[in-house]
């Protein structure tokens, strides 16, 4: 060891320093830093460059990514998207109100011989909860849908006024619909029925329960009658009668269905090919028997469209609803579509509706639905013959028809297709007339008897209402998204630019080259 001490230098100012020298042991480099300005100045661009090609890129096609997700998710071509989940199960709550007539004067008309006005009073609501499920679905190669309904109601005590115990006298319908069929038969046959129905001592009214009425149903002779004479075009498929009878939980009762499935185009979501495999009713001539419309539960996007249309297997045929203003519930903004006089006009008032009302025209304000309901003298109307022609309610006691009530509308959301809120209000009237032979029928007048309304709702829920909100603001958070990343390159091309500008690159790309050898 060297135990030299080490001489002092001298600074040029005078004062003093030891050199120390410098050790020949290797040292481990230490890199502060490899890129170069240059490299600096492309990386800082580059990132500026690719900010506002991807923001100016998100911007404008935005929309066109958010279609493609509606068109991927809206669509019931594969039971994998989220509409198909929504449409096999009822995926809101839906309710079912009855309401049935009374008839409260029956033996006073008949004693008259119906020179006194029948008078009514509504029983109700009998309040069901109703749940509907897709079922033999099948995937066709055409891009529709081919399937079934079923359909389940379950009484709901807690919103219903009454019991279903409760008794109801109402105009016979077995015996109208026997009458409606033989009124044009021989005098023989309709001799025949008569004798018969002293035999079994029938009259023209009959007492049940509500819960017999509706889905219990009840035996009556004369359909054990039918059943054995098997008498030709007299063929009625039930041996009880209700009102909603063999309905519940049965998946043929609505027929078979085929509709589009929307995935090569999503305006053609759910819209009605064909009913019981077949593309025309047979029930009514022209276009009044075209199938179309939707199931009023699955929807397109209805967007700026002046009218919709809906498929009922209950009418055969399809009822026009027009849009009408807004409705918004739980912060989703939707078109209302209402039916207006139009949907059971009879031609007089809309000349393209003659073709509902075949044979004897009668005055605006009810359909005739008997081809549709086994020969039955039924005709469909809005409650308490609301929007009619005052014929009916002029002829009876009892009806009080109001918009708020009594109406029946769809509210959808325009872009989406999801129903807001659907409200469906619908009576069943039975036509009383004068038949010769028939002893219980040959004193009265004609009169289109209320049997009973229904009012089916369903208000969209918050998973729903989520769902719906959601693919509204897509657009709107890839546009902004797009606007906030085109700021970003801006901001990081102007500190490029301005760097630039002001030379503010320290070093150069030698100097940090020597520097790192220097290690």
């Amino acid at each position: 060891m060297d135990n030299t001490m080490e001489e002092p230098l001298l600074n040029e100012n005078g004062s003093t320093y030891t050199e120390t020298p410098v050790s020949s042991s290797p040292k481990k480099k230490i890199m502060h830093g490899c890129c170069t300005p240059t490299c600096r100045k492309w990386t800082l661009f580059g990132f500026a460059a690719f900010f506002l090609l991807f923001g100016i890129l998100l911007v404008l096609f935005t929309d066109d990514i958010v279609q493609a997700v509606k068109n991927q998710e809206l669509n019931v071509g594969s039971n994998k998207t989220k509409e198909y989940k929504n449409w096999e199960e009822t995926p809101i709550p839906m309710y079912i109100d009855f309401y049935l007539f009374n008839w409260t004067n029956a033996k006073e008309v008949i004693d008259s011989k119906w020179t006194i006005k029948p008078n009514f009073t509504q029983l109700g609501p009998y309040s069901f909860h109703e749940k509907h499920y897709r079922k033999n679905v099948i995937f066709n190669h055409n891009r529709t849908v081919t399937y079934q309904t079923q359909r389940l109601w379950h009484f709901a005590p807690e919103k219903t006024v009454g019991s279903l115990d409760d008794s109801i006298t109402t105009i016979n319908p077995i015996l109208l619909t026997v009458a409606n069929m033989i009124k044009y038969k021989h005098s023989l046959v309709k001799m025949g029925i008569d004798f018969f129905l002293e035999e079994k001592k029938i009259n023209l009214t009959v007492t049940k329960t509500a819960r017999e009425f509706l889905f219990d149903g009840y035996e009556d002779p004369i359909l054990d009658l039918l059943k054995k004479l098997h008498l030709k075009n007299m063929d009625i498929p039930f041996t009880k009668f209700g009102w909603f009878a063999n309905r519940n939980g049965s998946i043929t009762y609505d027929g078979t269905y085929n509709m589009y499935d929307g995935s090569d185009d999503v305006r053609k979501l759910g819209k009605f090919t064909a009913w019981n495999y077949e593309e025309k009713s047979s029930y009514y001539p022209g276009h009044c028997g075209q199938v179309g419309g939707t199931s009023g539960e699955l929807w397109y996007p209805v967007k700026d469209d002046k009218t919709i249309q809906v498929f009922s297997a209950d009418v055969c045929s399809t009822l026009t609803l027009e849009r009408n203003g807004t409705f918004e519930m739980l912060g989703v903004q939707s078109h209302k579509f209402v039916a207006t006089e139009q949907v059971f006009d009879n031609g007089t008032l809309h000349p393209e509706m003659a073709c509902f009302s075949p044979g004897e025209v009668v005055p605006s304000g009810v359909r005739n639905i008997s081809e549709c309901k086994f020969g039955a003298p039924a005709f469909l109307s809005y409650p308490h013959f609301y929007l009619a022609d005052p014929f009916y309610t002029d002829a009876i006691v009892g009806m009080k028809p109001n918009a708020s009530e009594h109406q029946m509308t769809m509210s959808i959301e325009p872009q989406t297709g999801i129903p807001v809120q659907v409200k469906v209000a619908a009576q069943i009237n039975l036509k009383v007339e004068k038949i010769d032979k028939i002893k219980l029928l040959e004193n009265v007048k004609t009169h289109y008897m209320p049997a009973l309304w229904f009012k089916q709702y369903a208000t969209v829920n918050e998973y729903l209402a989520d769902q719906a909100k959601l693919l509204l603001t897509l657009p709107s958070i890839g546009h902004y998204t797009g606007y906030g990343i085109v700021g970003l390159g801006c901001l990081l091309a102007f500190i490029f630019g301005f760097v630039t500008w002001k030379k503010l690159w320290r070093g150069s790309d030698q100097e940090i080259l020597l520097n790192q050898d220097a290690f």
